[in-house]
């Protein structure tokens, strides 16, 4: 499997080979694909991945936020099913650019608990809680 890192001007020619992971993601998470494509093209978020000769088995996005504690490198979308520890190598060259590259103080990343006992170097600095205003 291999780690590949897009930029900007290669996201609109290869949307097509993830789209449909993005497009999944869609459905349960908080970015619409569209989003994604027009963000990635813009340069706001980086498309990070992993693939064999077939196709792409997993897809993450980051985008790197100014705060007040310094640059800190998010991870707004994860998904695709490469094996774990594929997952990991790729989290780690993304950990490693963010650091040496971006001047990153951290990586975030918001998803299911899971992913803390999958990656046991992030640990939980919050919750993430949401009020339905339609289930009235």
């Amino acid at each position: 499997m291999r780690m590949f890192a897009l930029a900007p001007d290669q996201v609109a020619q290869t949307w097509p080979d993830y789209c449909e992971l993005i497009e999944a993601f869609e459905r349960r998470g908080d970015l619409k694909a569209e989003q994604v494509r027009e963000e990635a093209i813009a340069g706001k978020l980086q498309i990070w991945g992993l693939q064999d000769e077939s196709k792409v088995h997993g897809i993450v996005a980051t985008q790197i936020m100014d705060t007040a504690r310094g640059y800190v490198c998010e991870i707004p979308l994860a998904v695709g099913n490469a094996p774990v520890g594929f997952q990991k190598r790729l989290l780690e060259e993304i950990g490693k650019w963010a650091r040496d590259e971006q001047r990153c103080v951290a990586v975030r990343m918001q998803g299911r608990k899971g992913w803390l006992r999958r990656f046991p170097y992030f640990r939980p600095t919050g919750v993430v809680a949401e009020w339905n205003l339609r289930a009235n």
